[in-house]
């Protein structure tokens, strides 16, 4: 049996351990709209700038069903390569929406030296009891095969009257929440969930492609929705929680 030593084994777990949090600096650039610019050091393994205004709402769906931000900005991450909005509650945490997941926010702060706040950007946010209804609502609207096109092309008009995977997570995403986001904890899950499923078969885009795929059947369908509850630890069978209430836009 190899011993090692204190030391030894303690660099390896510096060089094992999770990501720093990214430590996001803004200061105030215009005063008239209250805007805000700063960095975030390295995020997403580049150099990122930070660009942010007040907003009323999120536009993108309410995260929790039981509580509304205190606060709540919108603007773009990298000089417009990515739309994000951010959301504090009270305590200073919250969440960050980018167009490469959500992620945790923590140590939210205005003082003189203008606003910060920390990200964990090694790990998307768990899902919530909002996200588990969105599945059940998807689940719901794909109840036969007479309502589930296959011809997915990731366009989902308000008027229609059937629905892929993707579009019934969209349409389920807004009834329940009141906005889409199409990296919202719930549809990253079922993207997760389908790329285990079919590792062997080169989807460029997941949910498209296995929706339109001839060997997925409606029962491979459910099943990925139940995988999905399952791993929230969420019930199909559940009472749906208390209806959201749309904050003004």
């Amino acid at each position: 049996m190899i011993a090692f030593s204190a030391g030894f084994v303690g660099v390896l777990s510096l060089l094992f351990s999770a990501p720093p949090l990214v430590h996001c600096q803004l200061h105030e650039t215009d005063r008239a709209t209250h805007s805000w610019e700063g960095s975030c050091g390295r995020l997403f393994d580049e150099k990122a700038t930070l660009r942010l205004t007040p907003v009323k709402s999120i536009t993108s769906g309410r995260w929790r069903a039981d509580a509304l931000p205190a606060a709540v900005w919108a603007g773009e991450l990298s000089e417009g390569r990515d739309s994000l909005e951010l959301e504090i509650y009270d305590g200073g945490t919250g969440v960050l929406r980018t167009q490469k997941g959500w992620f945790a926010v923590t140590a939210f702060a205005a003082t003189a030296e203008g606003l910060g706040f920390d990200v964990d950007a090694s790990r998307k946010i768990e899902p919530t009891s909002l996200d588990a209804e969105i599945v059940r609502h998807a689940d719901a609207l794909l109840s036969s095969a007479a309502v589930w096109n296959r011809a997915d092309n990731r366009q989902c008009p308000t008027t229609a009257t059937t629905w892929s995977i993707y579009c019934a997570m969209a349409r389920a995403t807004i009834d329940v929440t009141c906005g889409f986001h199409h990296r919202r904890p719930a549809m990253e899950l079922v993207r997760v969930i389908i790329e285990a499923r079919s590792a062997s078969r080169n989807y460029e885009h997941r949910l498209m492609d296995y929706n339109n795929d001839k060997m997925t059947t409606l029962a491979d369908v459910h099943a990925i929705f139940s995988e999905a509850l399952s791993r929230m630890g969420a019930s199909a069978g559940a009472p749906a929680p208390k209806s959201v209430i749309c904050p003004p836009t």
